[in-house]
């Protein structure tokens, strides 16, 4: 490569990888995997090492981050907060320690810790009280989100000690918080979240703390900033001090001078990685002692004391065998790539959802391509990039449906959106979508309605809306194929009993965009009635706990149509009747405690225990905490053990909890 070919390269990949940079840090809202990010990054440190005098000024070799977006109050940091150098695979750790050895000295020795795949934060107590928070930013400079910060159930409010003290660590979302947001995503047929990282930095980053709040975050600590101030000696020992102080730390962690024993334990981790609750991306190993960090020093954005040593990306190879459009309750036109099978993670993927016409076009995915698979969080199968090399000759770029490819009719993009909806209201799609909706179990549970019986009345003209369901007559079901009078009585029966539900139930049957099952809990809790509710304002609304500005909106707009009020009246006309009852609260050795529930118990679902317990007076959290009184602890409990045993939880056994459902039923 010439000089001037360099500088040319250089200059694509500085302008390129910022890019990345400010969708990634400060739109929540990454192009390119991490895996591609890595070798553009190397690429150019790469160049820049060749050619030290061609190296630019806004070279992101040269900072952490992003420049600091305009939304939130700006905030500098008391000390610089760096980010990682990346070692890929077990020679360049090896290489890395080498370094370590000739420029520390022989006694060295490491603390190996998760590498969490969340956003970086810094918090500041004060006298033992949290008095602000502040996201990593570029690394000098952060954005103030002491508000959002104070939401998380895992973040201490209050410490033993009285001195200050500046905690670093890293917000994340749990794989089963993050499935559960796309899930009611998904249902309200709104974007999905691409990964847990920018799902969790996206929740983090809210205007509105409410939203924050809804979203169960999770914060573990790996830095006490002025550890000098506490006379802390060295990774491990501050690790203990933060625990002791009620924080979560890194569970699958090592202290060892050996580093075989380092990359005995990355296997070891890489292994069980799907297992654990949260995703990681690798190992932080750090030189364990202080006095050894301070020696070695920092270069450019990072410390040389401390590596990443990343996991290799999981992506598997597959062919697009077509891309079919699904048409959902809204109408939005959502592009499926039908692949050919294969295993990714543990899974067998042959579906993977596009999301809309801007992600084909952006990574130029054609019918026949091979593309690279990776399961998003280990949850949601995603196609991260076409391999150009293997695409055939005379392929076109796929052409997104102009029209509704169920019913012909007219499409749209709602102002701000990106997602194509058919705007027919006689649609089958749709009304098939929102009635499969309406029946389902979490809302009306009308059992034994499934699809091919919805689909079978919808095209028999039987029903063209949810109250149809309560107008039908014996003859409309002898209509459908393989329908006896056994059968019938038992749909009858089921449409009947559903009459009667909770009016959270019944909200969340509605459809509501931005309304899922926790939202109508909260509406019903409020309001108490639908009447009430059909006359809430938005200020009401914005003015309740987890409820932001476009859910009070859509909630608002819905209630205000002409259209949804005939709907609920004549639901209601028709017997339905929406009742919000109160838990009856009984007395319990539980009652009024904070209380988690971790491991599968025997007779019941995760959410039925949830719902005993809080009949029987508990306050149930998500993750445990110094606050924590009791830890029920089923089969196959996870890391929650080990923190409520470190930190002196009360256990309380399933048996011993079961028993006490049953005495008081």
């Amino acid at each position: 490569m010439t000089g001037d070919e360099a500088k040319k390269r250089i200059q694509e990949l500085v302008r390129e990888i910022n890019g990345h940079n400010r969708r990634y840090y400060i739109n929540d809202n990454p192009s390119i995997e991490d895996a591609q990010y890595d070798a553009l990054m190397r690429e150019l440190e790469s160049l820049e090492r060749e050619y030290p005098t061609l190296v630019m000024a806004d070279s992101p070799t040269k900072r952490v981050g992003a420049a600091v977006g305009e939304t939130f109050e700006k905030v500098k940091h008391a000390y610089p907060m760096y980010s990682l150098a990346n070692v890929m695979n077990e020679r360049e750790f090896l290489d890395f320690h080498e370094r370590m050895l000739r420029d520390g000295g022989s006694d060295i020795s490491y603390t190996v810790q998760e590498k969490f795949d969340g956003l970086a934060v810094e918090i500041l107590y004060e006298n033992g009280a949290l008095v602000s928070a502040a996201t990593r930013g570029d690394g000098t400079t952060g954005e103030n989100i002491t508000a959002n910060i104070r939401t998380l159930g895992t973040v201490p409010k209050k410490l033993k000690t009285a001195k200050k003290l500046v905690v670093r660590g890293e917000v994340l979302l749990t794989k089963a918080e993050f499935a559960r947001i796309n899930k009611e995503r998904e249902a309200e047929e709104e974007p999905l979240f691409a990964n847990p990282r920018n799902a969790a930095a996206g929740s983090l980053r809210q205007l509105d703390a409410k939203i924050t709040a809804s979203r169960k975050l999770s914060f573990f600590a790996y830095q006490v900033a002025d550890h000098r101030d506490y006379g802390l000696g060295g990774e491990q020992e501050t690790m203990a001090f933060l625990s002791k102080e009620g924080f979560s730390v890194s569970e699958n962690s090592l202290h060892t001078a050996d580093p075989q024993a380092v990359l005995a334990h990355f296997r070891a981790v890489q292994e069980k990685r799907h297992a654990l609750a949260y995703e990681i991306d690798g190992l932080v190993v750090k030189t364990d002692n202080y006095q050894l960090q301070e020696k070695l020093g920092v270069i450019a954005r990072s410390p040389r004391y401390a590596v990443a040593f990343k996991f290799p990306p999981e992506e598997v190879s597959s062919v697009i065998e077509d891309i079919a459009v699904q048409v959902g309750r809204t109408g939005a036109l959502t592009p499926v790539a039908k692949i050919a099978p294969v295993r990714v993670g543990g899974v067998m993927v042959s579906s993977v959802t596009l999301h809309n016409p801007e992600e084909i076009k952006a990574k130029d995915i054609r019918i026949g391509d091979t593309v690279y698979v990776v399961r998003s969080g280990d949850v949601i199968p995603k196609i991260t990039r076409v391999d150009a090399a293997r695409r055939k000759s005379g392929s076109r770029a796929y052409a997104f449906p102009e029209r509704c490819p169920v019913c012909g009719g007219k499409t749209a993009i709602t102002a701000g959106d990106v997602i194509v909806r058919c705007i027919s209201e006689s649609c089958p799609a749709k009304i098939q979508k929102s009635i499969e909706h309406f029946v389902s179990k979490e809302c009306m549970n009308i059992d034994g309605l499934g699809k091919e019986f919805v689909a079978g009345l919808i095209a028999q003209g039987s029903v063209r809306n949810v109250a149809d369901i309560y107008a039908l007559k014996d003859e409309d079901f002898f209509k459908l194929e393989r329908m006896g009078e056994k059968l019938k009585e038992n749909l009858m029966s089921a449409i009947d009993a559903s009459k009667r539900t909770t009016l959270a139930r019944f909200i969340a049957a509605l459809g509501i965009r931005h309304v899922g099952a926790e939202t109508a809990a909260l509406l019903a809790k409020r309001f108490r009635s639908i009447d009430a509710i059909m006359k809430v304002t938005h200020e009401d609304l914005i003015a309740m706990d987890s409820i932001g500005d476009e859910s009070a909106k859509s909630i608002t707009e819905y209630f205000s149509d002409k259209k949804s009020k005939a709907l609920i009246e004549r639901l209601i006309a028709l017997g339905v009747t929406p009742e919000h009852t109160e838990v009856a609260i009984i007395d319990s050795p539980i009652r009024g405690k904070s209380v988690v529930i971790t491991g599968s118990i025997t007779g019941l679902t995760r959410s039925q225990a949830k719902e005993a317990a809080e009949r029987l007076g508990a306050n149930v959290q998500s993750a445990v905490s110094k606050n924590t009184d009791f830890l029920i602890v089923g089969e196959d409990a996870g890391s929650k053990l080990k923190k409520a045993t470190e930190l002196g939880v009360a256990i309380m056994d399933a048996e011993t909890f079961v028993k006490m459902v049953e005495e008081r039923r």
